[in-house]
């Protein structure tokens, strides 16, 4: 027989955990957190297979190549630091110079992030029943939220198509040479996505996706208010990210909760009203790892306005051992909750 594991999380949870998560890689870069991170991740990934797997493990071998490529291109294109190890001819262009310890170290790091918020994403993107997301979100998000499922659903099959054409290929004596050679796999791949493009527009056209006017447009107002909250929360992020830790804590709520406001004011609410097939219920082990997740981030918030050097890291222009803070990792460690209410796998025969 095998295992049948239902996620028991509501898809609102697998955002809130994906966003704590995802903050030590955006607000900084010092390995231990992003590191806590990744292992936090795989876990949670492992603890929650899926027949979908083998999308989203094309997706993170190709996150992994950008990584690399980043490392090199970091390396021969910033020649500043202080540990040389070997140096290119100054005629050679841009890569010219001195190739530093600090610039191959700042590179692993970047590509470290990146493989870590594809794993964390991809976790989420997993778990998360997109359509019990349209049907829970606000309806003045409905264009968001319907464009995001469309999205999640399409980019594991896009990469599964992918592999099919190439194996479908090499049975015809394909082998790729050189870059003219991708044509006779990314013609029929861009084939097929038109396909799937005309045939889910079609789709969405039949069940009244987009309305007219009157029922879908909710005001010039609320539309810049709505561009304005996400605004202020990027700003926020952004001041989050540079050290100022107070300032950017104050613009990110402040902008959070009018984003909240906003999406549920009466202006918001136009005409559209999902159909619910089932409800959604919001369980016990819901309530349990929202707060842990409210309480992981808003940690790491904290402690980042706090002390900077627990989240920062700059290997410019000298490389130092990074700190650690161990309330950090154990904040992060709260984030290990779902593989631990993980439901437990049913037989089937």
């Amino acid at each position: 027989g095998g295992v049948n594991r239902q996620a028991s999380l509501d898809p609102r949870i697998w955002l809130l955990w994906g966003m704590a998560a995802s903050l030590p890689s955006l607000l900084g870069r010092n390995p231990f957190p992003i590191a806590a991170c990744l292992i936090v991740a795989i876990t949670v990934r492992a603890t929650y297979p899926d027949d979908r797997d083998r999308g989203w493990s094309s997706l993170l071998r190709l996150a992994v190549l950008f990584a690399a490529i980043g490392v090199l291109f970091n390396m021969f294109t910033y020649h500043g630091g202080d540990r040389e190890f070997a140096v290119i001819p100054g005629w050679v262009p841009i890569a010219g110079g001195p190739i530093t310890l600090n610039a191959l170290v700042y590179g692993l790091l970047s590509g470290l992030a990146l493989v870590t918020l594809v794993v964390i994403w991809s976790t989420v993107a997993q778990r998360i029943a997109w359509s019990d997301l349209v049907r829970l979100a606000p309806p003045s998000l409905s264009s968001l939220t319907v464009a995001g499922a469309v999205a999640m659903a399409l980019t594991p099959r896009t990469i599964e198509a992918y592999g099919e054409i190439r194996e479908a290929q090499a049975l015809r004596g394909y082998r790729p040479r050189g870059a003219r050679d991708l044509v006779p796999i990314a013609a029929p791949l861009l084939t097929l996505g038109l396909e799937r493009a005309v045939t889910m527009s079609e789709a969405l056209e039949s069940r009244g996706f987009g309305g007219p006017p009157s029922e879908s447009n909710n005001g010039v107002w609320f539309s810049l208010g709505l561009v304005g909250a996400i605004t202020g929360v990027a700003a926020g992020a952004f001041l989050l990210s540079t050290g100022d830790g107070l300032p950017g804590l104050v613009v990110l709520a402040v902008s959070l909760v009018f984003f909240l406001l906003l999406i549920r004011s009466k202006s918001a609410r136009g005409g559209y009203r999902p159909t619910r097939y089932r409800e959604v219920r919001f369980g016990r082990a819901d309530r349990i790892v929202l707060v842990l997740c409210l309480v992981s981030g808003g940690a790491m918030l904290l402690i980042n306005a706090l002390n900077r050097a627990a989240l920062f890291y700059e290997p410019y222009p000298d490389i130092a051992w990074p700190v650690v803070s161990l309330p950090l990792i154990g904040a992060i460690g709260l984030l290990m909750a779902p593989a631990l209410l993980a439901p437990v796998p049913e037989a089937t025969p």
